[in-house]
């Protein structure tokens, strides 16, 4: 279900350059960090000609998402259900995604965070959270409402390290 794109850009080396063993191992390691695959097999054999070298990736997909259910009873909060949904390869594109709803008698809560790690095909991640939280206590005079959202972008300042920017919208 991995889209091919989201193996390539794990590749330094484009078509045409030199062959570069160390650059290959390199790829093959990100390939398997990524955490999307049971098995990943990089391969360098022979191409039409001894100057050329075609890379073989066989993956094995592995699974990146979870669904979560689940109910609570509290002597302060009443009886509470709570959904979750998590996957760090989105559709096969790569993309992290988060998402989680709470209730309870007196309190609801949303959250979303979604991550674009090749934000229009570059090595620039998109970051997007999204929060929200309401309150209606019985036992006060005020309800609460809170909300944030939190749009961002982070890129690379160095081989293993990265420079994030991001802004904060807050509701209250």
């Amino acid at each position: 279900s991995t889209l091919d794109r989201v193996v390539r850009r794990q590749f330094d080396v484009v078509e045409g350059a030199p062959f570069n063993p160390r650059e290959i191992r390199e790829s093959a390691s990100r390939i398997r960090a990524l955490g999307f695959f049971e098995n990943a097999d990089v391969q360098a054999r022979e191409g039409s000609s001894p100057d050329r070298v075609i890379v073989d990736v066989d993956v094995e997909e592995a699974s990146t998402g979870s669904l979560g259910f689940g109910a609570s009873f509290g002597s302060d909060s009443g009886f509470g259900l709570t959904f979750s949904f998590s996957d760090t390869n989105f559709l096969g594109r790569g993309q992290r995604i988060n998402f989680e709803f709470n209730t309870t008698e007196d309190a609801e809560a949303l959250r979303l965070n979604f991550v674009e790690p090749s934000f229009l095909g570059r090595d620039v991640a998109f970051t997007f959270a999204a929060f929200y939280r309401l309150t209606a206590n019985e036992n006060s005079r005020f309800s609460t409402r809170r909300g944030e959202l939190r749009p961002g972008f982070q890129f690379p300042i160095c081989e293993r390290a990265r420079f994030g920017v991001r802004g904060v919208v807050l509701y209250r």
